[in-house]
């Protein structure tokens, strides 16, 4: 059973299990039962804690069972899991029987091999059109009636009684819908923070003001939706993320982010355990309408969506950092910004002025770096680390780093080339494992490098 918050997990296993016990009515009895639930088909047999323990038990030489019998195709195979699964039992000598074959499956057989192709492409498509049926209504249901469509409800706003269910029938079993509106504890905080962003200030000084007076933070809000959070204080990301929502704009907005991906590792109720994903603008669904109560004007929102846009310099330029988000400080482990000064780019660490928490005691309160002398190093730190480069300077070295998905860290007297965080669950320990490193003196404008 794929979710365990929308099904009976006791009506859906003693009907699949009436119906296994119905194929093997008069030939056998069964002596062993395992039942998964809260994980996605999609999931292979070895990922499955009930399946894998089936798998386990089949390969011990003295399992008290002959074959397997299946209650439900669709339930225990997607893709083509089965044929996999099936040559793994029957070399075990354990046979698979299947309601739809109406007893073992027999892998040599035309018409048993056509019956799996058929039936691997029917549960496949079950799966596409329960998904897109669910995406539609999704989408019609946040542009058209502007409805909260679960999940945690934004910092600033509680879930309140929205009225009868629009669905008829859902109406008259009582289900009411519930709607966003202002918390009245959190909300003046939602306020304050767009009204003090808007006059210029810092989202880190927001961060630390927010920590200073004691305002609890999202996580801390509600912790019983955040149980992954410490809920022990602000960050400066969360404040970042609370003034891009729109939804403090009073409209409903859904699809802003998503994940792929199933296997080990899934999250409760066999949702997707890929990495977070950020989608474009273009694939959000907004209500056109007002859903709940804003806490922000919308010219104030815009306002502050723009303060995050690369401005012109006095002279009219927009200043182009080639190495930009490539280069981490090697004292907090922080990104460095851009900074332009004499007439060129470098990158700098302001960790204390910018950061809620401040540097410790004896580290240089900044960190700066020119961005000549990065590209300058650059070579010698790509020979190391994958061989010979490829011919070029400047913006084709930084492809390459951007390929390869390195990030260059810099600690005032050392460059280091090391892997970018992976996102995903990969395993690349070749590359893992690569720490070129240049010893460096900087002197005032001048360079003296050790290599």
């Amino acid at each position: 059973m794929s979710t365990s918050t929308f099904q009976d997990a006791q009506t859906s296993r003693a009907w699949q299990r009436a119906v296994a016990e119905e194929l093997i009515d008069g030939i056998g009895s069964v002596v062993a039962e395992f039942f998964d639930v809260g994980v996605s088909r999609r999931w292979s047999w070895q990922d499955r804690s009930e399946a894998a323990a089936l798998l386990a038990a089949a390969a011990d030489p003295d399992r008290d069972f002959d074959a397997v019998v299946v209650g439900e195709y669709e339930r225990a195979f997607h893709g083509d899991q089965f044929r996999e699964v099936v040559s793994g039992l029957n070399a075990l000598g354990v046979a698979v029987w299947l309601p739809e074959a109406g007893g073992p499956v027999e892998l040599g057989s035309p018409v048993h091999e056509a019956l799996m192709v058929l039936l691997g492409a029917q549960a496949q498509r079950e799966v596409a059109r329960a998904r897109q049926r669910v995406l539609a209504a999704m989408r019609s249901q946040t542009r058209l009636q502007g409805r909260f469509l679960g999940g945690r409800p934004p910092y600033g706003y509680r879930l309140v009684d929205g009225g009868r269910h629009p669905n008829p029938v859902h109406g008259r079993w009582g289900r009411r819908v519930r709607v966003l509106a202002p918390d009245p504890v959190t909300a003046p905080w939602v306020r304050w923070m767009f009204a003090e962003r808007a006059r210029g200030r810092t989202v880190a000084s927001l961060a630390r003001e927010l920590n200073e007076r004691g305002v609890v933070c999202p996580s801390g809000a509600d912790p019983e939706r955040n149980t992954h959070r410490s809920g022990e204080r602000w960050i400066v990301r969360t404040v970042a993320m609370i003034l891009e929502n729109p939804r403090y704009t009073g409209r409903q907005v859904w699809n802003r982010s998503s994940t792929t991906g199933h296997g080990s590792g899934g999250r409760a109720g066999g949702r997707g355990s890929g990495a977070l994903r950020y989608n474009p603008i273009s694939e959000w669904e907004v209500s056109e309408r007002i859903a709940h109560e804003p806490l922000v004007d919308d010219e104030t929102f815009v306002a502050v969506q723009g303060m995050r846009v690369a401005k012109r310099a006095k002279d009219g330029e927009v200043r182009r950092y080639l190495l930009a988000g490539l280069v981490v400080c090697g004292l907090c482990g922080r990104r460095m910004d851009g900074h332009w000064v004499h007439g060129r780019a470098g990158y700098r660490c302001r960790h204390g002025f910018t950061s809620v928490k401040r540097r410790s005691d004896g580290a240089p309160r900044n960190l700066y770096v020119r961005e000549d002398h990065l590209l300058e190093a650059l070579p010698h730190l790509l020979v190391r680390t994958a061989g010979p480069v490829q011919e070029g300077v400047g913006k084709e070295l930084v492809d390459q780093v951007r390929e390869q998905r390195l990030q260059i860290h810099y600690n005032d007297r050392r460059l280091e080339i090391r892997p970018a965080p992976l996102t995903m669950k990969t395993v690349e320990p070749a590359r893992r494992s690569v720490q070129p490193t240049l010893e460096l003196e900087w002197c005032a404008d001048e360079k003296v490098a050790e290599i």
